[in-house]
């Protein structure tokens, strides 16, 4: 639980909605967020864990929590997070789902697992930024996690589609912070390490992996590099702060100088 207040509820409230938030980081998002005083929207598939954390949270922080029961992988999941927050002002959006248990060989994997992995990291990721986000830069403030995978900072074979999506999290990300940052509303992409987490050990059992970061040390990350207006946070095979600050800084570099460009030549 956060001691302090993480986020300004007057910047990122009064309500965040986190698509893929009952257990692991989503839970350690939620956990920050409510203890800031804002009011959560906790999506996810099953109903049991996500009613047993806004219980949690209501009593642990007096904030209002409501629950979706829902799969991210529907086509109409962003529309259907849209009509649950229908009447809410959400200033925070959280995309928290997407992991891949297990990984396979392209040629291995259904055609089902395949388009499932694209429909909750791009179509559901994207129409939600929409929906979500045109609010928010009408209003001048707001904020947006997007929470990727260090899997989608270059081809990675065994997950190759998972790998895809990640990278197309990720860009999205930066490209949005490009776009908004101008307007008050802060967007980062998570490029995340291993974490220890409830789908983790369902694959890891009691096995340890060198440098696995807690969930709880990675949200709050999360937040930190958003509330100060980084579009990424990197996590590199080199796990030290000062590196994971160094490649987020290139390619925080990366973006200003092509938007530079890019204004330069066609007037945006």
């Amino acid at each position: 639980m956060a001691a302090s207040p993480v986020l300004d509820r007057d910047k990122y409230g009064p309500w965040a909605v986190i698509a893929g938030g009952s257990d692991g980081t989503g839970a350690a998002f939620a956990r920050d967020i409510a203890a800031s005083g804002i009011n959560l929207l906790l999506v996810a598939r099953r109903p049991g864990p996500l009613e047993g954390l806004a219980q949690e949270l209501r009593q642990a922080h007096g904030v209002e929590v409501q629950t979706l029961s829902l799969d991210l992988n529907a086509p109409d999941a962003a529309q259907r997070m849209a009509q649950a927050a229908e009447g809410k002002e959400v200033g925070l959006y959280i995309s928290n789902a997407g992991a891949e248990k297990g990984g396979s060989y392209f040629l291995d994997q259904s055609t089902e697992t395949i388009h499932n992995l694209i429909a909750r990291n791009v179509v559901t990721v994207v129409d939600a930024c929409q929906l979500f986000g045109a609010p928010m830069v009408a209003r001048g403030r707001g904020g947006m996690v997007l929470m990727g995978s260090g899997a989608g900072l270059g081809g990675q074979p065994g997950v190759a589609t998972y790998s895809g999506v990640k990278a197309f999290v990720l860009n999205l990300a930066e490209s949005l912070w490009g776009e908004w940052r101008a307007s008050g509303v802060d967007v980062i992409g998570i490029a995340a390490p291993i974490m220890d987490t409830p789908t983790l050990r369902e694959l890891l059992g009691d096995m340890q992996i060198p440098g696995m970061l807690s969930a709880d040390e990675v949200a709050r990350t999360a937040l930190e590099r958003m509330r100060a207006g980084a579009p990424c946070h990197v996590y590199p095979l080199d796990p030290t702060p000062e590196e994971a600050l160094r490649q987020s800084d290139i390619r925080r570099d990366r973006i200003l100088a092509v938007q530079a460009i890019t204004a330069s030549l066609f007037g945006h």
